[in-house]
């Protein structure tokens, strides 16, 4: 468990390509549910929980600072968590835009019965 969370504070917040995906999503968090350690990937919509048994791939330092600012600047105007999302241009959307940012946030708190968060949920895109 030790190791896991030091991996987890080393790569909180970044986007990193999921082992048994392949897919590009955020490591957000560690998740318990009394059977396994998870890792928790947000892809902008929903979590994924994955296996700590796995790995994932960082990204952040091993691609140019280019193309990863890219891709981070792509989360964050199409992440339901992020206040970029969609570019909001006038106050009403900014509003909308919160809106869908709590209930986002809310959703990926409220976890069914047995499963728990061993660390707090990163929301930053970092």
């Amino acid at each position: 468990m030790e190791e896991i969370l030091k991996e987890f504070e080393k790569y909180k917040g970044q986007l990193v390509i999921t082992d048994g995906l392949g897919n590009v999503q955020r490591l957000i968090a560690v998740g318990d549910d009394n059977e396994d350690y998870y890792w928790v990937f947000w892809d902008g919509r929903k979590t994924i929980w994955q296996s700590c048994c796995g790995g994932f791939i960082p990204l952040k330092g091993y691609i140019s600072d280019k193309n990863y600012n890219g891709l981070k600047n792509l989360a964050k105007i199409n992440h339901y968590d992020s206040p970029e999302c969609w570019m909001p241009r006038d106050e009403e959307a900014k509003e909308n835009i919160l809106k869908i940012n709590k209930e986002a946030k809310q959703e990926v708190e409220t976890l069914s019965k047995g499963h728990k968060y061993l660390t707090e949920i990163c929301w930053d895109i970092v």
